[in-house]
């Protein structure tokens, strides 16, 4: 996994390594080998690529791109945006830290990755209850 940081934000990278590990570890075959990579982007980028991708001209907190095949190791299997402003906003206004916001939405965008959508309320409760499973054991670790 690599994080990369095109904004001048400091990012709690040993936080949101620990949570790709935890994820990984239950959702990945251990023939996977692919890397992803964790994008810390600022709004106008963000409204870019969800103009582009999803015919949105708005920011969005996290996009998530399925690339490659995971079992190639020279390979990239998904990309996950993070933008930097919107997980400012989101923060102060559900009443968290910027860091428990930056790995909410990176657990959220990862679990895309794997297959888990929240089109469905099923769906949805399912991704909230395995994202909050990962995110408690981050916080505990």
């Amino acid at each position: 996994m690599e994080i990369l940081n095109d904004t001048k934000n400091r990012l709690p990278g040993k936080l949101i390594r620990e949570l790709f590990d935890i994820v990984a570890r239950s959702e990945a075959d251990t023939k996977w080998q692919a890397t992803v990579n964790i994008i810390f982007v600022n709004d106008n980028r963000m409204r870019r690529l969800n103009k582009k991708h999803r015919k949105m001209n708005r920011p969005t907190d996290v996009l998530s791109f399925n690339l490659d095949r995971p079992e190639m190791s020279d390979h990239v299997f998904g990309e996950v945006y993070i933008s930097c402003d919107t997980a400012r906003r989101q923060a102060k206004e559900y009443g968290v830290t910027i860091i428990e916001e930056y790995l909410r939405l990176a657990c959220h965008g990862l679990l895309h990755l794997f297959g888990y959508d929240h089109k469905k309320p099923a769906d949805a409760e399912k991704m909230r209850t395995i994202e909050q499973g990962c995110l408690d054991h981050v916080r505990h670790s």
